[in-house]
């Protein structure tokens, strides 16, 4: 399962939001000002954050769209 940790007004989370949209990806979403006991069990220091819960890779800020494109194919379900 892929998580996206994110806040309300962080314009680069909105963008990878878009691109899991693009790509019709599952993901849950934890908002860390919402959920910050998820943030802390999970090491989540900056957002965005992606994090493959099965193998462990996580995507931390946002990277180029490819970058982030290729990440979301090696990493979903």
């Amino acid at each position: 399962m892929i998580i996206k940790f994110y806040t309300q007004g962080c314009a680069p989370c909105k963008a990878i939001d878009s691109i899991l949209t693009q790509m019709d990806v599952s993901f849950h979403e934890v908002d860390i000002s919402q959920d910050i006991d998820k943030a802390i069990e999970f090491k989540v220091k900056s957002v965005p954050t992606l994090l493959n819960t099965e193998s462990g890779e996580r995507l931390v800020g946002f990277k180029s769209i490819s970058h982030t494109e290729g990440w979301i194919h090696d990493n979903r379900d």
